[in-house]
C-alpha cells in the first residue's frame, strides 16, 4: 500500500514539475513601437515614401532572469522601414559593437549590468519609414528580430554576468500593416458544424 501511495505521489509531482515548467517564460527580444514597450504592430504612419521624420525603435529584452552584461542579436527590417542608426539606451555605462541590420553586440560595465528580471532596452534604433502602404490586400511587413549574423548565430544571445555563461532566447517578431482578423458572428452550433 505505501508503494503504490509513493509510486501515485511520485507521478503527481513530476506532473506538477513538467507543468510549472512548461509555465515558464521565455527569454526573447523584441522590438516596440512605442516608448511604453506596449506597441508590437503599428500601421503606415501616412501613405507616401519616406513619410516624416525619422523615428525611434525600442529593442527591449524579455524574461532573462540573470544579471546580463551583454547581448547580441541582428534585425530585419521590411521595405516599409529604413534604418538609419542604432543608438544606445545609456551611452554611458554600455558600448555598442555593429549595425542592427548585419549583426550588433552590446556590452554593459560592470558597474551598471541590467537586472533581466525586468525588461532591459537595449538598443534604441533609428529608423525613416520607407514603402508602406496599410490597404486592403496589403500583406503584414515582419520585423523581426534574429541571431548574430557575423558569428552565425540562429538566435539572439544574452552573457550572464556572474559566469559569463551565453544563453540563447527568442527573436520575435513585430508586424507592420497586421491586417484586420475577419470576424463573422456565429453560433457554437453552427463553428461546429464546420468541422464536420
Amino acid at each position: 500500500m505505501n508503494k503504490a501511495l509513493a509510486g501515485v505521489l511520485a507521478v503527481a509531482l513530476a506532473g506538477l514539475v513538467a507543468g510549472s515548467a512548461m509555465a515558464l517564460p521565455v527569454p526573447n527580444i523584441q522590438v516596440y513601437f512605442d516608448p511604453a514597450w506596449t506597441q508590437t504592430q503599428a500601421g503606415c504612419p501616412g501613405g507616401e515614401p519616406f513619410a516624416g521624420p525619422p523615428v525611434e525603435l525600442y529593442v527591449v529584452m524579455n524574461n532573462w532572469n540573470m544579471n546580463v552584461t551583454g547581448v547580441d542579436f541582428s534585425i530585419s527590417y521590411p521595405p516599409a522601414l529604413l534604418w538609419i542608426a542604432d543608438n544606445l539606451a545609456d551611452p554611458d555605462v554600455s558600448v555598442l559593437v555593429g549595425q542592427s541590420p548585419t549583426g550588433v553586440a552590446v556590452a554593459w560595465g560592470n558597474c551598471c549590468t541590467p537586472d533581466g528580471f525586468l525588461p532591459i532596452l537595449a538598443l534604441k534604433p533609428l529608423v525613416v519609414w520607407g514603402v508602406c502602404h496599410c490597404g486592403p490586400g496589403d500583406l503584414p511587413q515582419a520585423l523581426v528580430v534574429g541571431g548574430y549574423t557575423p558569428m552565425g548565430k540562429p538566435k539572439p544571445t544574452a552573457i550572464r554576468r556572474e559566469d559569463f555563461m551565453e544563453f540563447e532566447g527568442l527573436g520575435m517578431t513585430s508586424l507592420i500593416c497586421p491586417g484586420e482578423i475577419a470576424v463573422e458572428s456565429r453560433t457554437w452550433g453552427g463553428v461546429k458544424a464546420l468541422y464536420r
